[in-house]
């Protein structure tokens, strides 16, 4: 899974992690235009911000070219509590 951080305006003793959980597209996108959270929310509150690719979408693909293979089961991976665990994980 490929991820983001943003970390200039951290204050480690104050500061939150604000996440943005993937959309079904590649990050860059998502992130060159979220600017009210990477400029704005994180310098208000001194915070750093974890964008994740969410999994099946962009280039985070978890079998690579077979990831959309219909007759290997590989989409019983594409649901919610899969995606949920990747960022569980990710922000652990």
């Amino acid at each position: 899974m490929r991820y983001l951080v943003q970390n200039e305006t951290y204050n480690e003793t104050s500061g939150p992690i604000l996440f943005y959980a993937g959309n079904e597209g590649g990050i860059y996108a998502f992130y060159n235009n979220t600017g009210f959270q990477t400029d704005y929310l994180s310098a208000k509150f001194n915070a750093t911000v974890v964008f994740a690719e969410h999994r099946f979408y962009g280039k985070s693909m978890p079998f690579g070219d077979d990831s959309f293979n219909k007759t290997n089961g590989n989409l019983a991976y594409l649901n919610v509590e899969q995606v949920m665990e990747d960022y569980v994980a990710l922000l652990t």
